[in-house]
């Protein structure tokens, strides 16, 4: 895994973990109807797309680097591959290693797929490209009840521990245990993501709400969402325009907040729509394409602009850069590369979907000033085309 510094300009700069422009269709696991969901924009029932193959108790998910799909199999301790298009089964990608009661599954920077072993409270490593196990990746701290885990933009692996009430942190190089992350009013930490604000955000089994964390420290912020409706609320996702979107488990719904106030939107999912039963985790779906950034949204100088990335791996570490002019520098994987200077840099996260949406407040000294920006991913040394775009 590859690690950068974070160089911060005269402007305020925020990283965030989430969706790009496009929301693309949403899926949804359905626990006790052993089915994957699909939604369109709207919210509307698309129908099944993945089942069969065995799958039983479905509950993490994620699109591999390729856009196929990758189910955790709860009951047969199992994660199932299908086909990203069609949904038709491909196989059992991932087993063995003690995986025992998987739950959520997420690829890593390093390009290797990541279980959580719910009943042997560690998060396990497999082969990317084979499946084959690779070992207990983290796990020790006390950790118990492993639901969820993320990681975060500065690449370490921060992992919810249900039954113990702690946000984990480890090592996102070695999985080596670095101590409790978030613990202050947790209250059975369900499924953990960073946010928009570039804030850590936890729903939580036993009390209808999401609370937020410092993304630097862990300190306890505030009590994001606090909704009546919920009941043992898992999946946490953002679309493209900072919406949050939570999977209300024991209301068989999909719920839609806004993503600076927490304030509740709309039911996106109606309850049952589809047959959807325990909804667990969520991923929106977008189609393949190359590594691209966009122009921010909404383009103004003095204010907070939307940067969308996309076409990159899922999960894999990216750096970001915009600069006034451009200039060369050499990346670990020993290439030359123009990035842009004087630079606003940081590193973020790709998605399940292989995007990742960036919030910076571009200063007033920028109108009329043309930038150029460039998004890298150092593992495979590929990177965007050079954008420029004036403020």
């Amino acid at each position: 895994m590859t690690r950068f510094p974070f160089l911060l300009g005269a402007s305020a700069l925020s990283v965030v973990a989430g969706f790009a422009r496009a929301q693309g269709e949403l899926l949804v696991t359905s626990r006790f109807t052993d089915q994957v969901l699909r939604y369109d924009a709207s919210g509307a029932f698309l129908g099944v797309f993945a089942s069969g193959g065995g799958l039983d108790n479905p509950v993490g998910l994620t699109l591999g680097p390729e856009g196929d799909l990758f189910v955790a199999s709860g009951e047969t301790d199992e994660v199932l591959r299908y086909d990203g298009v069609s949904g038709a089964f491909e196989g059992v990608f991932a087993a063995g290693g003690g995986l025992d009661a998987p739950r959520q599954v997420n690829f890593g920077p390093d390009g290797h797929l990541y279980v959580a072993s719910g009943a042997t409270d560690a998060i396990l490593r497999y082969d990317g490209g084979s499946g084959a196990f690779l070992g207990v990746f983290a796990s020790g701290g006390n950790l118990d009840g492993p639901t969820s885990f993320t990681f975060g933009p500065d690449g370490d692996l921060y992992v919810g521990s249900v039954l113990t009430n702690r946000v984990k942190r480890y090592d996102g190089d070695s999985g080596l245990y670095l101590g409790n992350f978030a613990v202050a009013f947790l209250n059975g930490p369900h499924d953990l993501a960073f946010g928009p604000d570039g804030k850590l955000y936890v729903s939580n089994a036993f009390q209808p709400r999401v609370r937020r964390y410092d993304g630097t420290s862990g300190a306890y912020l505030d009590d994001f969402i606090v909704d009546p409706a919920l009941s043992g609320a898992l999946g946490l996702a953002w679309d493209g325009v900072g919406r949050l979107y939570l999977a209300n488990q024991g209301a068989n719904e999909v719920r839609r907040y806004d993503g600076a106030t927490g304030a509740f939107l709309d039911t996106f999912v109606a309850p049952g729509a589809g047959g959807l039963s325990g909804p667990l985790f969520l991923a929106f779906q977008t189609g393949a394409g190359s590594l691209s950034v966009h122009a921010p949204t909404p383009g103004l100088a003095g204010a907070p602009n939307w940067i969308a990335i996309d076409g990159a791996a899922p999960g894999a570490a990216l750096l970001f850069a915009l600069g006034t002019r451009r200039a060369a520098s050499v990346l670990d994987c020993g290439r030359t590369i123009g990035l842009p200077l004087p630079a606003v840099r940081f590193p973020c996260v790709a998605d399940e979907s292989g995007r990742a949406l960036l919030l910076w407040s571009a200063p007033p000294e920028l109108a009329g000033v043309l930038t150029y920006s460039r998004v890298v991913a150092p593992a495979t040394c590929s990177t965007s085309r050079i954008l420029s775009f004036r403020f």
